[in-house]
């Protein structure tokens, strides 16, 4: 998965020609990023397409999550920083992921966590 995202990237920067934003700060390419890192670490317990009632997954689902006034487990009101500390250092059944995952990659995976 890392590589397919290697080489998405690499591509990226061959056609970046007359736009000077770096590929992985554009819009469209960062939530791209983001929703391959869901599938790579998240999406084994997370569901984005449906909603908590209709999910067998093991985690709270993700659908809507920033739409949604409360957040499932903690009924606290959704923020990015919220959700970016808690993809970094877990919680009571999550694994922390500041190992597996970068600043920069976290912050592309709540980019794609908002669009859903």
């Amino acid at each position: 998965m890392r590589k397919l995202r290697w080489m998405a990237l690499t591509l990226a920067v061959a056609a970046w020609g007359a736009d000077k934003t770096p590929p992985w700060e554009r819009p469209q390419a960062r939530v791209q990023w983001g929703e391959d890192l869901y599938r790579e670490h998240c999406a084994v317990c997370h569901d984005v397409e449906q909603d908590q009632k209709k999910t067998r997954k093991l985690g709270p689902s993700l659908n809507r999550l920033f739409k949604n006034e409360k957040l499932p487990l903690t009924g606290g009101k959704p923020s990015r920083e919220y959700v970016e500390v808690k993809v970094k250092f877990g919680g009571q059944l999550m694994p922390p992921f500041i190992k597996k995952m970068n600043d920069a990659e976290i912050a592309a995976l709540v980019a794609f966590l908002e669009t859903k």
